[in-house]
């Protein structure tokens, strides 16, 4: 069961002791659990699809977050599983000696490129350092030596596979290698797909929290979102009559907002009892138990959430 604030609970009491007494006429106001959907990682918003009051199916596109940089990781993940699946492709229909004379010289070539890297940063490191040069250029320097690093170490592993005397082995290593890019590949993927945010089921957009350009994230929530089912009413039985109005009662529900012969079933009913709040209640209301019950309601044109209602079991 969900619990209710105490002033919000006086204020709903209140109703009741106003009107003319009614053993029957039970009081309450129309509740719902609002969705607040957020991205899983932290971003700024590329695209809003929806607006305020807006129906959407599930699986509908609410918003994206810019994903330029998940995009161009995702291509270069899958152009090394491609790379990767040739090469396997390659050593499965049978090395050859050009193989390895030409990997030996990609493997040089990197090699040289990779000592002009490291001296050009050296370069540019100590010109860094006595404010010749800004801080970008040093941040280049360093990634160019470290691709050039990692360029050789490619190459060197690519080499060695090449040389590897039983094929068996080759083949395993290349196959490892293939499917190792391709599951980088897949999570990247799902990770492109996680800046989407899409409804989690048919429903309503109550309010959108943050528009194109803001930042969003885990904590930053885009839109609050009311999935169909999830407005209900939230009704106070007095003690007297809870045994009449078990679980699966169906009532009469009338508002200002309220359709014509609206109604909801009693789903739960809270298992303690709440005293009626002192401060401004009679004696006669001092001693007077409540216990909270929600009932869904039984219709698509229910009352905005926060709206009073007036209840009646249906008999």
């Amino acid at each position: 069961m969900r619990h209710l604030p105490i002033p919000l609970l006086s204020c709903v009491l209140a109703l009741a002791a106003c009107g003319e007494p009614d053993e029957l006429t039970l009081h309450g106001y129309a509740e719902a659990d609002f969705r607040n959907l957020a991205p899983q990682a932290p971003g700024r918003i590329d695209s809003l699809n929806v607006a305020d009051g807006d129906r959407v199916a599930a699986g509908t596109a609410l918003f994206s977050l810019d994903s330029r940089a998940e995009r161009e990781a995702l291509e270069a993940a899958r152009r090394r599983a491609e790379a990767a699946a040739a090469r396997f492709d390659e050593a499965a229909a049978g090395g050859r000696e050009p193989e390895i004379a030409a990997a030996r010289d990609a493997l040089d070539q990197a090699r040289a490129e990779q000592q002009r890297a490291r001296e050009n940063l050296v370069r540019t490191l100590t010109l860094f350092e006595r404010g010749v040069v800004p801080r970008a250029r040093l941040d280049d320097a360093q990634a160019q030596a470290a691709s050039a690093d990692a360029r050789v170490a490619e190459l060197r592993q690519r080499l060695t596979l090449v040389q590897l005397p039983a094929r068996e082995q080759r083949l395993a290593a290349l196959a490892a290698e293939a499917e190792a890019a391709r599951a980088e590949a897949s999570r990247l993927e799902a990770e492109l797909a996680r800046r989407t945010v899409s409804a989690p089921a048919e429903g309503r957009v109550d309010r959108v929290l943050a528009f194109e350009g803001e930042m969003a994230g885990p904590s930053q929530p885009v839109v609050r979102f009311l999935p169909d089912g999830a407005l209900y009413a939230l009704v106070f039985i007095p003690e007297p009559i809870l045994a009449g109005t078990p679980v699966g009662t169906r009532l009469s529900v009338t508002c200002d907002a309220c359709p014509p012969d609206l109604e909801a079933r009693i789903t739960a009913i809270s298992e303690e009892a709440e005293f009626t709040p002192p401060v401004i209640y009679s004696d006669e209301e001092r001693a007077r138990l409540v216990y909270r019950a929600e009932a869904v309601f039984e219709g698509a044109d229910a009352p905005p959430a926060g709206t009073p209602l007036r209840v009646r079991v249906v008999e």
